[in-house]
C-alpha cells in the first residue's frame, strides 16, 4: 500500500485505464459502437505493415490504430515502453496477478533472467511477433485476434478469434503470471517482442535501411527476409546482450553515494530486474514504471538523473496517446487504393469523391466495392477511407461522368416501418435529399420515424440529384414537411441492437424539399412495392419432370418480407433442388394479401405429406456456388401446413 501511494501517478493510470476500457466496452457512458481494438498499438502496426507490403489496410483498422502503434514506436526509442509500464491492460493483469499469488502465500516459480530457461523461454513471442506479422500481411485480416487474451475477455469469446487459441492464451496469462512474475510480457507478448525490437535502435535502422537500399538497386526482396531478421536479431540480441545500448535515451539512475544495497528496488520490480547492481538501468525488460523509485527510502534512483523528472515517464504516455489520438483523427491512409485496366490512361484520370458509405466500412467490403466499380466502363480505380465512410473512384472524364458513376454504384432501398391495417389507403409523399447514397441510410431514416409510432408505413428510394426517397403513410395521416425535415437532418441516430441497448450512428443527410402532389395506392400495391419476389425454377428436375402432373404447394409465412428471413431462400431452394419431383421455388402474396411460399412439384412423385416432411427436415443438403454438397442446419422453422391449390 505504502509503494502505491508512493507510485500514485502510475497506479492511477493503470485503474484510470481499466475503468476507461470497461466503460468504453459497455457502454454505459454512451452509446457508440464498441471495439475493443479501438487504440490498439499492435493492430496498428500490423496494418501499417499490411499498407506498406501489399497496398491495404486489415479490416475495421484505422489511421488511431496506426498512429498508436507508430507514436509506441517512437516513445521507446526516445523513452521506453511506457504503454507495457502505464497503460496495457494486460500489462496490469499480469502484475496483480502476482500480488494475487504474493497474498495467497503461494511460492512463486522463479526464472533467472539470463538463465537457460529465461532465454529459451524469450524466444516464444519472437516467434509469435513473426507468425503474427507474416499471416496479418498475407491475409490483410488482424492474426493477433486469433488468440489476444484481452480481445477474447473484452468480447466475451465472441469476437473474431480461433477458440481454441484464445482459450490456451487466456490459461497462460492467468496460470503463468500467477505462478512467474510478468510470464505473459517477457516471454509471450508480441507487442513486447517489438518493443524490445525498437529499443535496438540501431540494428532495426540498419536492417531496414539495407532492405531499402537493395530494393532501390533493383533487385527485389521479399519483406518476409526484413521480418525473419528483425525478428531473430531481435531474439539474439536480447538474449546475448540483455541491454539496450543507446536507447532509449531517459533510463533509471542509481546514485551509488547514496544507495545502501538494500535490494528493496530489485525486489519490487516487477521484472526483478537488478537495480541495485548497476548504475544506469539498461536492461530491455525496464518499461521505467518507476516502483524502484518508489521502493527506494534513500532516494538513490531517479529518471534520468533529475528528481524534478519523477512524474515524466507517466506525463509522456499519456502525452504520447492523445498525440496519436488526435494525429489519428485528422489524418487517414485509404484502406485500399488500387488502380485498374489502361495504364496509359492512369495519369488522364480524375477523381470523385463520395461521401456516407457507411457500408464498406473495413478491408473486405472495400474489396467487394471495388470488384463493383471494376465492372464500370471508364473507373479504373478507388481508394477507400473506412473511418470517415468516404470513398474516392479514379475515372477518365472522357468515357463517364461524376454522376452516372453516382448512379450506377447507387443500389435502391426499400424499409417497411409497419404492415398497413387490412383494407388501408396509402399516401405517397416524395421528399428530396441529398448524401442518403448508402444502401443502409433508408433503414437508418425508417428506424427513426419507426419510434415515433405514427401513421407511417414504408420508405422506397430511387437515384436522382437530389435522391428521390418516397414515403408511405397512412391516408388519415397529415403530412407535415417540417416533420420530414426534422427527421432527415438529425445528426445523431438511436438505433436499436442484437440483444438490447443501442448504438448511435452519426449522419450528416440534408433535407432539400418535398415534391407537389401526393399519390394514393392500395394496401396490396404497397406491399408489393416494398416486397423482395424470389423465384428459381430447377432445370435438372424439369428435364425429369416438368410438365408431368404439376401442382402448386402454397405454405403462408408472415415474417418473409423481413431481411433475416429472407437471405435464407436460397438456402431453401437449393435443398428443395435437390430433391425428385421439386420443379421450383416463389415467394409471393396471395389473394388475402398474406406472405407465402409457393412450391411448384410434380404430383407424379410428391404429396402434401412428402412436401411437409422435406420442409421439415432438421437437416438440409445445400450446394454451394463450388458445385459441393453440404449438411447443414434447417434454416426455417416450419409450423404451420401448407397445402395444395385448388386449379380454379
Amino acid at each position: 500500500m505504502k509503494n502505491l501511494k508512493k507510485n500514485w501517478f502510475r497506479h492511477l493510470l493503470q485503474w484510470g485505464t481499466l475503468l476507461a476500457i470497461i466503460v468504453f466496452l459497455t457502454k454505459i457512458a454512451g452509446n457508440e459502437t464498441a471495439d475493443p481494438e479501438a487504440y490498439c498499438p499492435l493492430g496498428g502496426l500490423e496494418t501499417l505493415g499490411s499498407y506498406l507490403v501489399a497496398g491495404s489496410m486489415a479490416c475495421s483498422m484505422t489511421m488511431t490504430q496506426i498512429m498508436m502503434g507508430v507514436v509506441l514506436g517512437i516513445g521507446v526509442i526516445l523513452f521506453s515502453k511506457l504503454f507495457c509500464g502505464y497503460l496495457c491492460p494486460l500489462g496490469w493483469g499480469s502484475e496483480y496477478l502476482a500480488k494475487l499469488r504474493s497474498k495467497m502465500k503461494i511460492k512463486e516459480i522463479v526464472i533467472k533472467s539470463g538463465s537457460m530457461a529465461d532465454k529459451v523461454l524469450r524466444f516464444f513471442k519472437y516467434a509469435l511477433l513473426f507468425l503474427v506479422f507474416y499471416f496479418t500481411i498475407t491475409s490483410s485480416e488482424l492474426f493477433c485476434k486469433n488468440f489476444d487474451p484481452y480481445y477474447a475477455a473484452a468480447t466475451g469469446f465472441q469476437g473474431e478469434l480461433t477458440l481454441w487459441m484464445a482459450i490456451i492464451s487466456i490459461a497462460l496469462f492467468i496460470f503463468g503470471n500467477f505462478f512467474i512474475k510478468m510470464f505473459w510480457c517477457k516471454y509471450l507478448c508480441p507487442l513486447g517482442a517489438i518493443s524490445n525490437i525498437f529499443k535496438y535502435t540501431i540494428t532495426f535502422a540498419v536492417l531496414v535501411a539495407i532492405f531499402a537500399i537493395v530494393n532501390l538497386a533493383g533487385l527485389s526482396v521479399s519483406w518476409i527476409y526484413l521480418l525473419t531478421a528483425a525478428s531473430l536479431l531481435g531474439y539474439l540480441w536480447e538474449v546475448i546482450y540483455t541491454d539496450a545500448k543507446v536507447f532509449p535515451l531517459l533510463k533509471v539512475n542509481r546514485d551509488t553515494e547514496k544507495c545502501n544495497d538494500c535490494g528493496l528496488c530489485a525486489k519490487k520490480c516487477p521484472y526483478s530486474i537488478d537495480v541495485d547492481k548497476v548504475k544506469t538501468v539498461k536492461h530491455v525488460d525496464c518499461t521505467l514504471c518507476g516502483e524502484c523509485i518508489s521502493s527506494c527510502n534513500k532516494d538513490a534512483l531517479t529518471f534520468g538523473k533529475k528528481k524534478s523528472f519523477r512524474w515524466l515517464p507517466a506525463i509522456l504516455a499519456v502525452a504520447l496517446f492523445i498525440a496519436a489520438y488526435l494525429l489519428g483523427s485528422v489524418w487517414e491512409l485509404p484502406t485500399i487504393d488500387e488502380k485498374w485496366g489502361d495504364e496509359a490512361k492512369h495519369e488522364q484520370l480524375e477523381k470523385v469523391r463520395v461521401e456516407g458509405l457507411r457500408s464498406v466500412k473495413c478491408y473486405g467490403s472495400s474489396k467487394a466495392f471495388s470488384a463493383q466499380l471494376q465492372k464500370i466502363p471508364g473507373v479504373y480505380g478507388v481508394a477507400t477511407f473506412v473511418k470517415h465512410s468516404v470513398v474516392d473512384i479514379y475515372y477518365s472524364p472522357a468515357e463517364i461522368s461524376p454522376d452516372k458513376i453516382k448512379e450506377l454504384i447507387y443500389t435502391p432501398a426499400k424499409f417497411k416501418i409497419a404492415t398497413p391495417p387490412a383494407g388501408a389507403q396509402i399516401k405517397v409523399v416524395t421528399i428530396r435529399t441529398e448524401k442518403m447514397y448508402d444502401k443502409m441510410d433508408p433503414n437508418y431514416l425508417g428506424l427513426q420515424i419507426r419510434n415515433d409510432a405514427k401513421g407511417y408505413y414504408g420508405i422506397e428510394t430511387e437515384y436522382a440529384c437530389p435522391l428521390i426517397v418516397r414515403i408511405y403513410m397512412d391516408v388519415n395521416e397529415p403530412v407535415d414537411e417540417n416533420y420530414f425535415e426534422e427527421k432527415v437532418e438529425m445528426k445523431e441516430l438511436i438505433m436499436p441492437v442484437h440483444g438490447g441497448g443501442t448504438n448511435i450512428v452519426k449522419v450528416d443527410f440534408e433535407y432539400i424539399k418535398m415534391d407537389e402532389g401526393i399519390d394514393t395506392i392500395s394496401r396490396r400495391e404497397f406491399l408489393e412495392r416494398q416486397f423482395n419476389f424470389y423465384s428459381k425454377r430447377y432445370k435438372t428436375n424439369e428435364e425429369k419432370w416438368g410438365g408431368k402432373n404439376e401442382a402448386v404447394y402454397e405454405l403462408v409465412y408472415e415474417d418473409l418480407d423481413k431481411p433475416l428471413i429472407t437471405r435464407n431462400i436460397p438456402y431453401l431452394s437449393s435443398h428443395l433442388s435437390l430433391m425428385d419431383g421439386f420443379l421450383g421455388l416463389e415467394t409471393t402474396i396471395n389473394d388475402k394479401e398474406e406472405y407465402c411460399f409457393r412450391i411448384t412439384y410434380s404430383k407424379d412423385a410428391l404429396s402434401d405429406e412428402k412436401i411437409w416432411a422435406a420442409l421439415t427436415m432438421p437437416q438440409w443438403t445445400i450446394k454451394t456456388k463450388d458445385g459441393e454438397l453440404q449438411t447443414s442446419d434447417a434454416k426455417f422453422a416450419f409450423e404451420q401446413k401448407g397445402a395444395t391449390l385448388e386449379i380454379q
